[in-house]
Order: C-alpha cells, then structure tokens, then sequence
C-alpha cells in the first residue's frame, strides 16, 4: 500500500486479480490429480514412516518434493520397482488427460534409449504446449521438436 499526497490509500498488487469465472476441469483431469495427490501419499507415508520423519502436507509440490529429497533412500527401498511403475503409469494416464484434445499421436518407432515406444505429440498451431516425442516406458525421455533431428540420428545408430 501506499498513501498519495491526497490522503488517498492506493493499494498495489504485485501479482493479478483472480479471474472470477473458474476455468472448467474436466472429470478425468480431476480424477487423474486425485489419484497423483493419493500415490505421492503413500510414498510420502511409506518413507516418513519408515525413517521416523514428519509427514509432508497433503499437497503434491510438497509431497513431489519429499520424495525427491528421499530419492536415493527409495531407490535402495525393496519397493523401488513399485514406485517406479505407479508413479510411471500415473505420468502416462496425466499425459494423455493432458493432451487429448486437438492434435494427434503418432507411433514413431524405439526408444533410441531404452526399450520403450516413442510416441509424437503434434499440436494444432493454436495449442500452446509445443510438439514433442516421449517414450511410452520412460517419460524423461522425451525431445522437443527443436530435437528430433538429433533423435533421428541416435535412432539410426541405434
């Protein structure tokens, strides 16, 4: 806040107003955060738990954020294969909620990195998420366009 040569008290915002009409959720989209909120969870439980820590609040940055300051501890975790496959499986179905409209998904080939499937998300050009290849197995691998040239190289080599 701060006060003009009026008297007037001017209040200054240092982000934007809230829109007052809600942007729609899907169902699917709500159900998807639901089930990431509920595995990060029990992830987060599992390790609290077992290392004698405080549980992190029900909110998934901090819970994401938990996990990743235990990612080692989970990794030598006899579960490790577990997590690994939820949370995988969690990114797959969040992905397709994510970008079923508009566009299309197109089968590419092998993962030049892994076992997986690459699969190409191509966008209408009024989308705003970019065009991108991502493996069906692994989600961290995945190329911008501004990459696939690169990615076709490695595929050949392969």
């Amino acid at each position: 806040m701060s006060q003009t040569g009026s008297g007037t008290v001017r209040v200054i915002r240092n982000r934007p107003r809230k829109s007052t009409t809600a942007d729609p959720m899907s169902a699917a989209a709500t159900e998807v955060r639901t089930a990431i909120r509920k595995v990060l969870a029990s992830w987060a439980s599992l390790v609290a738990d077992e290392r004698r820590l405080q549980r992190p609040p029900r909110d998934i940055l901090e819970l994401s954020q938990f996990l990743c300051r235990h990612a080692e501890w989970l990794a030598a975790h006899p579960a490790a294969a577990e997590i690994v496959d939820e949370i995988g499986e969690l990114t797959r179905t969040a992905r397709r909620v994510a970008y079923s409209h508009g566009g299309s998904r197109v089968p590419v080939g092998s993962c030049p990195t892994c076992s997986g499937e690459l699969v190409a998300y191509m966008r209408r050009r009024e989308d705003s998420l970019p065009a991108e290849i991502v493996c069906d197995t692994v989600p961290d691998h995945r190329w911008p366009a501004t990459r696939w040239a690169t990615l076709a190289r490695a595929i050949q080599e392969r």
